[in-house]
Formats: C-alpha cells, sequence, structure tokens
C-alpha cells in the first residue's frame, strides 16, 4: 500500500513548514535507540495536559514513538505549536518522530455549550436543534439538516461516546427531541453517535479537506480518515495527499469482511476505533472484531493500531486497573503494531505515569515465552513472490546465526515493513534517505528508523550500504565487533514496491 513515486526532497519538506520557525538542519538518528523498546510502538495524544514541549518531550524520552493531534478538539494554532514543539524534540534529540493528524470525520458532533459542558439527569428532555446560539441544560446546536428525518421516535441514541444516553420522542425537519435515560457530562463538540444508520455524507469532509491542507503544510506524517467504509474513501484521501503524508483508515463501524479486505490493502495503516466501534455496534462485538482486524492487517502486512479506553481509568488514577493491563497485554499478544493513549495523555491528571505504565506492560509481555510462541505460530505465510522470499530467508538466517539486527535500506518504507511483518527477534533498523519515510516508520512493529541522508537510492551502491549499515548498527547500540547483522534491500533501477532483491550477512 505505500505509494512508489518521487517524493520532494527532506530539505525541501523542511522549507515547506516556515511557521515553524526550525533550522533546516534534518535530524540524524540517535544513540539512544538500543536502549527503547523495539517492537510493539506507543502513540501519545496530545492535548492540554500534555502540549508543552517539555511534556512532550518527556514523552517522547519515556516512549512515546508517535503523537496523535486530534482535529475535532484542536485548533490550527494547537496543530502549528504541537508541530513545532515535537519537531524540537527530535532535533534536540537527533532522532525522528512522527506526527499523526486525526481528522474530524463526518461524525456527527453538537455544537457549543455556554458554559463549555452540562449535567443532565435521568428523564431531562433535551434538544437536538438547527439555533446556532450556544446551549445550555435544555437544548444545543446540531447543524445536520438532513439526519433529522432520519432518526425514528423510540431510537436510543449515545451521546458524548455513551456517557449519556437518551431516546428519542419525537422528530422534525428542524430537531429531535430526546428523553435522558442515562445521565452523565456532555461537553462542548461532543459526538452523537445515531446506530446503524447509514449517514448522507462522505468520509472526507470539507473540514477535512482544509484540514489536510494546513496539516501538509505544518509536516505530519500520518493522516487518520475517520469513519472509513470503503476503499474509495481511503484513495478519495489519497489523491488528495499524493505523496505528501500516509494515510490511516479508522474503523470505527460494522463493516463488511470483503469491503474490510479491501480497506487494509488501500490503507498504509489501520485504526481499530474501539470507543466509537463499541457505542455504533455493541460492547461485546469489539473484542472478537478487534482480533479478525489485527489478525487480518498482519496477515497482508498492514500496521495495525489498537484505540480508546486503554487505560481510562488513569485518567484521574495514577494506576490502571488489573482489567486494563490484560487488555493492553492481549492487544500486544494480538501482534498490534501500535497501541494509542488517547484522554490518558491529552487531558488526564497523570499522563507520563500512562505513559510508563504501557511501556512496562510492552516489556513484560515482550519478554514473556508466551509472547514469542504466540507470534511464530501465528504467522501466515503471504503469496509466493521473489520480495517476500528474500524477507523470508533473511529472516530464519538472522534467526540461525543470531544476528543482531536485520538492516534494511528503504526509501518507501515497503522493504520493512515486509520484514517486520515476520515478526522477527531482532530489531528491523531502517535506513531511509528520506525523513518523512523514516518518521513514518515509528508506527511500524520493531522497526527503528533512521535518517540517513548520505544514502541515495538514485546514486545506489550496495558496498556504501553494507559500510553504513555496519556504522549505524554500532553507533546505535544495537550490535557490536564481532556480532552479525543481516543487511537486505532492493537494486536500483528495480521497483521497491515489488520488495527487497539482495541480501548479504555481514559480520561486524
Amino acid at each position: 500500500p505505500i505509494r512508489n513515486g518521487a517524493r520532494k526532497s527532506c530539505n525541501a519538506v523542511i522549507n515547506a513548514m516556515p511557521a515553524l520557525e526550525l533550522e533546516t538542519q534534518l535530524p540524524d538518528a540517535s544513540p539512544a535507540l538500543g536502549g527503547r523498546h523495539q517492537q510493539t510502538k506507543v502513540i501519545a495524544t496530545v492535548g492540554k495536559a500534555s502540549k508543552s514541549k517539555e511534556m512532550i518531550n518527556e514523552l517522547w524520552q519515556r516512549g512515546a514513538d508517535l503523537f496523535r493531534i486530534p482535529m475535532c478538539y484542536s485548533s490550527y494554532d494547537d496543530l502549528r505549536q504541537a508541530s513545532q514543539h515535537i519537531r524540537a524534540t527530535e532535533l534536540q534529540h537527533k532522532t525522528t518522530i512522527g506526527i499523526l493528524m486525526d481528522l474530524q470525520g463526518p461524525k456527527l458532533r453538537i455544537g457549543q455549550f455556554e458554559q463549555g459542558s452540562v449535567n443532565l439527569n435521568d428523564g431531562d428532555i433535551f434538544t437536538l436543534d438547527l439555533n446556532e446560539q450556544p446551549g445550555d441544560k435544555t437544548r444545543v446546536n446540531f447543524p445536520y439538516a438532513k439526519v433529522f428525518p432520519m432518526i425514528a421516535p423510540g431510537t436510543i441514541l449515545p451521546l458524548g461516546g455513551g456517557r449519556v444516553t437518551a431516546k428519542v420522542i419525537s422528530s422534525s425537519l428542524e430537531s429531535t427531541s430526546l428523553q435522558v435515560i442515562r445521565g452523565g457530562t456532555l461537553n462542548t463538540n461532543d459526538r452523537v453517535n445515531v446506530p446503524r444508520v447509514s449517514l448522507p455524507y462522505r468520509a472526507l469532509t470539507e473540514q477535512d479537506v482544509k484540514d489536510i491542507e494546513f496539516g501538509l503544510e505544518m509536516g505530519v506524517d500520518w493522516i487518520a480518515l475517520s469513519c472509513v467504509r470503503t476503499k474509495e474513501d481511503v484513495e478519495e484521501a489519497k489523491r488528495i495527499v499524493g505523496m505528501e503524508a500516509f494515510i490511516m483508515a479508522k474503523i470505527e463501524t460494522e463493516v463488511d469482511p470483503d469491503e474490510l479486505t479491501e480497506i487494509i490493502r488501500a490503507a498504509d495503516a489501520v485504526m481499530v476505533a474501539r470507543g466509537d466501534l463499541g457505542v455504533d455496534t455493541n460492547v461485546e462485538s469489539v473484542p472478537p472484531m478487534q482480533k479478525n482486524i489485527i489478525a487480518k492487517c498482519k496477515k497482508m502486512g498492514t500496521p495495525v493500531v489498537v484505540s480508546t479506553q486503554m487505560l481510562d481509568s488513569m485518567i484521574s488514577s495514577p494506576t490502571p486497573t488489573r482489567a486494563e493491563a490484560s487488555d493492553v497485554a492481549n492487544a500486544i499478544y494480538d501482534g498490534a503494531d501500535a497501541l494509542m493513549l488517547s484522554a490518558e495523555t491529552s487531558s488526564g491528571e497523570y499522563p507520563l505515569e500512562a505513559l510508563d505504565v504501557m511501556e512496562d506492560i510492552i516489556k513484560a509481555v515482550e519478554t514473556s515465552p508466551e509472547y514469542r510462541t504466540m507470534m511464530e505460530s501465528d504467522l501466515k505465510r503471504p503469496e509466493p513472490n521473489e520480495g517476500y522470499a528474500v524477507v523470508t530467508a533473511a529472516r530464519q538466517i538472522a534467526r540461525d546465526l543470531n544476528a543482531k539486527a536485520i538492516v534494511c535500506f528503504s526509501s518507501y518504507g515497503r522493504i520493512p515493513r515486509q520484514v517486520s511483518r515476520e515478526r522477527t527477534t531482532q530489531p528491523v533498523l531502517t535506513m531511509s534517505e528520506d525523513v518523512r519515510t523514516a518518521r513514518m516508520l515509528n508506527l511500524v512493529w520493531g522497526v527503528c528508523p533512521v535518517h540517513v541522508p548520505s544514502l541515495s537510492y538514485e546514486k545506489f551502491s550496495f558496498d556504501e550500504v553494507l559500510e553504513k549499515a555496519k556504522e549505524t548498527a554500532k553507533e546505535h547500540g544495537l550490535a557490536k565487533e564481532g556480532d552479525h547483522i543481516v543487511v537486505v534491500a532492493s537494486k536500483p533501477g528495480e521497483e521497491e514496491v515489488a520488495g527487497s532483491n539482495i541480501m548479504q550477512i555481514v559480520k561486524l
């Protein structure tokens, strides 16, 4: 799914971001790579609890691999500031960090409350309407005239991700009256779910297109597309984004199995968005759907992220529940590429503690004998082809020789993703001339990306790649004199999208 073709040069990418006021120096990789976890990755969400430069720096040092900026709660100033702080952290630590911009999508959201939020009690009557005035305990703006006729009396609507549940009393062309069944707090811009109703909106809204344009100016690496229902949703986003970023498809509604396969094939990554998925379907359906999506993504070699309420109690508690720890562990055992912290780091009281707990669970699982057994037994072989044949051979050779790393040279990210799919025991050290590719690869299981601007795919020299592989593996603490590494790449003039076609064993 990674798209081949010419990208902007690394310096051009940085120069396109004048608002960040960063030096045009590009980051080399940090010698600290060997000290970070090397398999399951962590995404931390930026918000009021974590938007400072100091907090972003601290979150990265404690293990965050990417930072998510949710556009439903972020202004353009928020995105600009967060991007500036993340890139400053890159330069400070001479590393690469991925930025994930999460689009709002066609989700139905209420407008503003005069006080920012309201508390609704059981039995309250509450109205959604077209009035643009700030809301209160009796009503709030709901600017979706096409939806009112689709909401039948008796329909149960989850509001605010299920914090409030209400029953539809009546609907007109301009409003819907609700009776609260289960009370709670509603906040400005909270979501309204209309379960099992196909809404008359595309996955990519006009606001999303504007956000994409600004996000690309800010140099985001990943764009998460909300409410993906068909592969055409993904393809439309790719046409707009071009070669400037990578598309992550969020699965938030029940999708036909055949269409899910096509979405996974079209997307650069997939997110299991469990919050909206559980509201749009039902809670008991989420675990089997999560496992099914992860299994399909692993088989097809598409990175997969598990998100929502991973450590939800840590929003207000310094320690998680045992059930949450088991939930996180199960996602790791299933083979997810990355786990995402949402409100835990964006608005919670213990963002650093939440990340520490996530890291501790990852390390505990990945060092358990059960984990390696499950990774081995769950490995599904792809359709036979030359590229994967080289990668599977590299995996076996690295295992037989107890090699310290598999080292890839990749301009577009295809080769390390193929190696990652094999769930190797060795870290997948990846050298790329393209800083965006290096940043993108922070999402991928087991990959340690390094930006190496001195290497050039157009002026390819395998001898130069071998020397740089040895130097980089030692510099980042992954191998030392006398150790073996296995180097894979693709020859010049060959389409990298077809996979690697060169492999060599190297003794340092």
